[in-house]
């Protein structure tokens, strides 16, 4: 077996989520057939099942789904190796042509089709100018940029488009319609689902006619869930180089090329996604079920892992890292003193010495959000807002505050995805400590937490642990923490437990217009200080990422962004 190093990064300024990222537990026994039967198909192991078709709204903005879209939905741009943004000429070129205004000019490929023979053009740049503008009642994960840019100036049938801001942006390179979590939708299913002609559409966006979209938006926001089947297939045509051709729920989804893709054909004929429980993969993975598999990183796992023959292996950084956050709406932790007593019984130090450290022995506490440990500026994060003063836990003092608000044996429901083990361990040790200050902690692992209707979306719980997966883009993460409008799982977009801050959103808005790296890091600083000072969110540690495949498969190439190991799927291929 060959052991491969850590991954370096292209550019690396600041760094955080945009991705939920976690772990469910499925029993798997799916029709896979054999992982080692030929170079036609490559079997990865996913330990979450996906769930939309549309990753781009708030409820489903979730890994799950980003590792499954990103080989069905194209755009101009894409994470590329280390995690920096890379041009996808495949699907067009863009430029920014102007500073001042900023005004960057889009041009989609002349022969971009969706599979169902529908051309790419102007009415689906529309359509994602107008959910992503935050505009209209579309379901978005985050508007950052797009908020400060006008309604682009194309018909129909037009290849070619411009977003011209009213305000810089630092970010516009990964701003425009790309793979993820901000791509291109088709306008034609959105229209005719809304009872609409894509004309009617157009001119409804245009006209701001928010009754006329009314039928669109909701099919945009729910239309396109997975619920044990797939969509009709007239619903969901493929802008990549892969379509949906097969799926049985709870075992795998099985994607085919897209016969209509004007690009460079995948090196493999189909991809197989079968959903197994981390502490599954690895047996999957000698009996040669799977070929890649991509699970968290416990020590057991990595043991087992070396002992496999014909096996390579990374450990590497990741823009993932995981974290509590309080639920600002409907729970007793509005409460600031609350937060600070939880706050002070978490044993963030204890965690990442038991779990982390026997994977990472250089691990630490993470102790900003927004920059990852191994990016420049970090250090100077952590001082200027003195987040490494909650790493030790304080049992006296976390008691003392439960006394002074008459508190103690406060009930908090602590809520994750199930079947992760080590987020399962990571629940227990915060229960152990956190119960001998005083607090009642409820262990709530549900299969369903990151679900459309599931607890995070509709903030079923008092204190959430879950995971964010970003990028190197300081707009990766400017949605997380600012304040929604209200707080639901289509309107509160990434920022889940509903925090608002007037001066906060401020300091986000003037971080997206700030090109120079080193005055972004003061004001990412003055973030960071509020967001400790006001306790929003607890960060716990920065992921240390795991992958594993055949040595007979080629280009599997582990990436710390949130394109994750599938960012280059397209060139995968088995010997």
């Amino acid at each position: 077996m060959r052991i491969t190093g850590k991954i370096t990064k292209a550019t690396a300024v600041v760094a955080a989520g945009a991705l939920v990222l976690s772990a469910c537990s499925t029993s798997d026994s799916g029709d896979g057939g054999d992982a080692s039967s030929g170079s036609s198909t490559i079997t990865l192991a996913w330990d979450q099942e996906y769930d939309s078709f549309n990753n781009t709204t708030a409820g489903a903005n979730s890994s799950k789904n980003a590792i499954i879209n990103h080989q069905l939905t194209s755009g101009f741009w894409y994470f590329g190796e280390g995690g920096a943004v890379a041009p996808n000429t495949d699907f067009g070129t863009y430029d920014q042509v102007s500073d001042d205004p900023q005004i960057v000019e889009y041009s989609i490929h002349p022969d971009a089709v969706w599979s169902d023979g529908e051309v790419i053009d102007c009415s689906d740049a529309l359509l994602w100018w107008a959910q992503q503008s935050g505009r209209f009642e579309f379901s978005s994960n985050g508007t950052a940029g797009v908020e400060d840019t006008l309604m682009p100036d194309c018909e129909i049938g037009d290849k070619d488009f411009a977003l011209e801001y009213e305000v810089p942006f630092s970010d516009w390179a990964s701003n425009g319609p790309g793979n993820g979590n901000n791509t291109l939708m088709p306008a034609h299913v959105v229209a005719e689902q809304g009872g609409l002609t894509v004309e009617e559409l157009v001119e409804a966006i245009r006209d701001e006619d928010h009754d006329a979209l009314a039928d669109s938006v909701e099919f945009f926001n729910e239309g396109w869930t997975v619920s044990g089947a797939l969509p009709d297939s007239s619903l969901t045509p493929s802008s990549g180089p892969y379509q949906l051709a097969g799926y049985e729920a709870g075992q795998s989804l099985t994607l085919e090329p897209n016969d209509s893709w004007w690009g460079e054909a995948p090196a493999t004929s189909n991809i197989v996604v079968r959903w197994i429980a981390s502490d599954e993969q690895t047996q999957a993975l000698e009996n040669r079920e799977i070929n890649i598999m991509r699970p968290q990183p416990t020590v057991d796992l990595i043991n087992q892992v070396e002992a496999l023959e014909g096996v390579e292996y990374q450990v590497y950084d990741e823009y993932i890292y995981e974290h509590l956050d309080f639920n600002f709406d409907s729970s007793p932790f509005e409460e600031y003193e609350l937060r600070e007593a939880f706050t002070e019984c978490v044993p963030r130090q204890l965690i990442v010495d038991n779990l982390i450290k026997p994977v990472q022995p250089d691990a630490e506490t993470m102790d900003v959000r927004n920059i990852a440990p191994f990016d420049p500026g970090y250090a100077e994060a952590v001082a200027a807002s003195g987040g490494d003063q909650w790493a030790e836990v304080d049992l006296d003092r976390s008691r003392e505050l439960l006394e002074e608000l008459d508190m103690v044996g406060q009930e908090v429901r602590l809520g994750f995805i199930g079947g992760n083990p080590r987020r399962q361990q990571t629940a227990e040790l915060i229960k152990d400590s956190c119960d001998q200050a005083g607090f009642d902690v409820q262990i709530n692992g549900e299969d369903t937490f990151f679900d459309t209707d599931g607890g995070l979306s509709q903030n079923t719980y008092d204190v959430a642990m879950y995971a964010w997966s970003g990028s190197a883009q300081v707009s990766s993460w400017n949605s997380t923490f600012r304040s929604p409008d209200e707080c639901t799982g289509e309107a509160k977009g990434n920022n889940n437990g509903c925090y608002a801050n007037d001066d906060l959103d401020g300091l986000l808005a003037d971080v997206l217009q700030e090109a120079d790296p080193d005055a972004q890091l003061e004001i990412i600083n003055e973030i960071e200080t509020i967001l400790w000072d006001d306790l929003v969110t607890i960060p716990l540690f920065s992921h240390p990422g795991t992958a594993a495949w055949s040595d007979n498969v080629e280009n599997v190439i582990p990436n710390p962004a949130q394109t994750d190991i599938v960012w280059n799927v397209w060139d995968w291929s088995v010997q």
